[in-house]
């Protein structure tokens, strides 16, 4: 079966794909002794002989593929290393045989579910489709957030809060989906209110549960179902969850009104998902028009700008 050169590699575990392409396009990669340097090629691993540098791209005996939930601590850049030097996940994962990446990427600060896996090719699928998958946070504020900022957070962000643990500084939880990963973190902090901790405790039905920080464990083979699903975009969300978490509509004036989300200015477009509408650019009010510029320096054509040889009437 014919496949990109940059998807063998990876799929081979030599490097990750963005790194393929870099060695591909360095000129360190052949397929049947010819040198390749353009993307896009693609090669048949069962039949070409494929190498990168002196070392030969070979598959091992077919393995059941592996798939793990990993809770991040903070503080931890969700990549296998870091040429900064901060810590990253590549410790955490020594002691699991075989090559395993995570999916998709936590901000530095945030802490809670990853999930990782060696199957590059959901993977991938899973992070085309991102956008459309719900994930759950839950995030600790400085203070209590009063009731009339969770409704304009709610109407600014599309996505409801709700009180999860009360305390001096509170927890809330919310369920969100087609939305930058910050999204709450930044409707909260424009009503004045501090986010001191983000943890992600559900993604794509695999839920966070009572893992401690730096632990992981195996996926059961329905939580990898559903994994499937929610690449296909075929995954359901369960009718015990509010129909705004369902639909992404924030419920307002009572009940039987809902209105849409507003769209988010960093729309990133899953697998069959549609691009949300462009809003209308409201009417130009009555009697008010956009005057034309006059061509001629001055404005109007008075004495000072008449050409030579032409008086007043």
């Amino acid at each position: 079966m014919l496949e990109r050169l940059q998807k063998i590699i990876s799929r081979a575990g030599i490097a990750s794909r963005r790194h393929a392409e870099q060695l591909i396009l360095s000129g360190a990669v052949t397929v049947n002794g010819r040198v390749v340097t353009e993307l896009g090629t693609r090669a048949d691993a069962s039949r070409d002989h494929i190498t990168v540098g002196p070392r030969a791209v070979r598959f091992p005996a077919q393995q059941e593929q592996k798939y793990y939930a990993l809770h991040k601590p903070p503080r931890v850049v969700s990549t296998m290393n870091d040429p900064e030097g901060r810590p990253c996940l590549g410790p955490y994962l020594r002691r699991f045989p075989g090559r395993l990446f995570p999916v998709g990427r936590l901000d530095f600060d945030a802490a809670g579910l990853l999930v990782l896996t060696g199957d590059g090719e959901l993977a991938s699928d899973l992070m085309r489709a991102a956008a459309a998958i719900p994930q759950t946070w839950r995030l600790k504020v400085k203070g209590r957030i009063p009731e009339e900022a969770r409704e304009k957070v709610a109407r600014d962000a599309g996505v409801p809060l709700r009180l999860y643990r009360d305390a001096a500084n509170a927890w809330y939880e919310a369920t969100v989906r087609n939305a930058p990963r910050d999204l709450l973190r930044r409707s909260l902090a424009r009503q004045g209110l501090l986010v001191e901790k983000q943890v992600r405790t559900a993604f794509a039905g695999v839920e966070l549960g009572s893992l401690a920080p730096g632990e992981m464990r195996a996926l059961s083979p329905e939580e990898v179902k559903s994994l499937r699903l929610a690449a296909g975009g075929k995954l359901q969300i369960p009718e015990s969850q509010p129909k705004q978490w369902r639909t992404g509509a924030v419920r307002r004036g009572g009940e039987g009104r809902e209105a849409p989300a507003p769209a988010v200015a960093h729309w990133r477009g899953a697998r069959g998902a549609r691009r949300p509408a462009r809003p209308v650019r409201p009417a130009r009010p009555a009697g008010r028009r956009r005057g034309r510029r006059s061509p001629h320096p001055a404005g109007r054509r008075t004495g000072h700008n008449r050409p030579e040889g032409q008086g007043s009437e």
